[in-house]
């Protein structure tokens, strides 16, 4: 089967307007098939991509903390 394909001529600035225009979850989108082009995961086991999914999952979640709150409680724990 023919592979169907469409050329558009964007300037990289007006790129970066229509992706700022989006929302969270098409920028995510956007990151994930960057970072598969980019950096193609034919090393990482099935636990790395387990344990990877899992830091996404619980990074959407909102479970996670800020390098400046880290320093925060690091400073309160050493008084």
């Amino acid at each position: 089967m023919a592979e169907n394909t469409v050329k558009v001529d964007i300037s990289f600035q007006s790129l970066l307007e229509a992706i700022s225009s989006l929302g969270i979850a098409e920028r995510y989108k956007i990151w994930e098939f960057l970072e598969a082009e980019l950096f193609p995961n034919e090393d990482d086991s099935p636990e790395d991509i387990a344990e990877i999914q899992a830091a996404r999952a619980d990074y959407n979640a909102g479970d996670y903390t800020t390098f400046d709150r880290y320093m925060a409680q690091r400073a309160n724990k050493s008084t």
